[in-house]
C-alpha cells in the first residue's frame, strides 16, 4: 500500500488483478459474459487479516462481472441456486415481488429460499432469473479453483533434505509427495509417485519457477500431479487449461 492511497487503487492490486482476468480469460466466470460486455472485477473467495489484496494465491480469486460480484456479496439476490417451495394464485395482483430493485404487483406468489438470502416471495418473471442453471463448464472450473485453493491453506508441509543435503518442503498426496526446492522467487518443485503397496518412488524432472512464490509454486505442482494421476480425459484438459491460466 503506498502511504494514504486506498488498497484497490494501487499498481501492485492492478497488476495482480490483471493476472487473474487473464487466467480467466477476461470472462466472468458465473455467467460468462466478457470485458467488452460488463464491467469485470476480481472477488477474494475469502479473507485472511493482515493479507494485501494482491498478496493472495491466484486460486483464491475469481473473475466477476459488477452484477456477479455483487451477488457473491449479497448487496443483489443470487440468480443461482434458489429452491422454489409452493405457487400461490392470490386471484389478483394482491401481493408484490420481493426481489430487490423489482417490487411489481403480483397474483402468482412464487415462494422461494436461498440459503444466503432466506426467503423471496416473487412474481412469475423474476422466478425465470433466479432459477436459471449455471454454466456447466463454469462451475467445474470454479470449483477446481477451491479445491486448489484448499490444498494450498490446508496442506501440510514438513522440511527435508536430500542425500546431498539439499533442503526442501515437502507434502503428501495420497501415496505421492510434493517436493519444493530453493527460496523466495528462486523455487522449484519435483513431483514424488509411489505405488500402494509397492517401497520404491519414481522421481519427475525438478520444475524450476523462477520469480514465482511459494504459494503460486504450491498452486501449479499441485495442479501437474492432478493432471498426471487423472483418469479422465476431459478432467486433464480441464486440469491443463488451469494450468495455462496460472502461468
Amino acid at each position: 500500500m503506498d502511504g494514504s492511497r486506498p488498497l484497490f487503487i494501487n499498481d501492485k492490486w492492478r497488476t495482480f488483478a490483471d493476472r487473474v482476468k487473464r487466467r480467466d480469460n477476461h470472462r466472468c466466470l458465473q455467467c460468462g459474459r466478457s470485458a467488452d460486455e460488463v464491467t469485470l472485477q476480481v472477488h477474494h473467495a475469502h479473507y485472511i487479516e493482515g493479507k494485501a489484496p494482491w498478496e493472495y494465491a491466484l486460486s483464491d480469486c475469481r473473475t466477476l462481472c459488477k452484477g456477479c460480484h455483487a451477488r457473491e456479496h449479497g448487496q443483489i439476490d443470487p440468480e443461482r441456486g434458489w429452491t422454489l417451495l409452493e405457487i400461490v394464485d392470490l386471484g389478483s395482483l394482491d401481493g408484490v415481488c420481493e426481489r430487490r430493485n423489482c417490487g411489481s404487483p403480483i397474483r402468482y406468489a412464487h415462494l422461494t429460499y436461498h440459503p444466503a438470502a432466506g426467503y423471496r416471495t416473487v412474481g412469475s418473471t423474476c422466478i425465470q432469473h433466479l432459477t436459471q442453471k449455471d454454466q456447466l463448464t463454469s462451475s467445474r472450473i470454479v470449483q477446481l479453483y477451491k479445491n486448489i485453493s484448499e490444498f494450498v491453506h490446508n496442506s501440510e508441509w514438513s522440511e527435508g533434505r536430500t542425500k546431498k543435503g539439499k533442503f526442501y518442503l515437502t507434502t503428501t498426496y495420497r501415496h505421492h509427495a510434493i517436493r519444493i526446492y530453493g527460496s523466495e522467487k528462486h523455487y522449484a518443485y519435483q513431483l514424488v509417485f509411489k505405488e500402494k503397496g509397492v517401497k520404491w518412488h519414481s522421481y519427475d524432472d525438478i520444475v524450476p519457477l523462477p520469480g514465482r512464490s511459494l504459494e503460486e509454486v504450491q498452486e501449479l505442482a499441485y495442479v501437474v500431479l492432478k493432471g498426471k494421476l487423472a483418469r479422465d480425459g476431459e478432467e486433464r484438459e480441464q486440469l491443463r487449461e488451469v494450468y495455462r491460466r496460472l502461468m
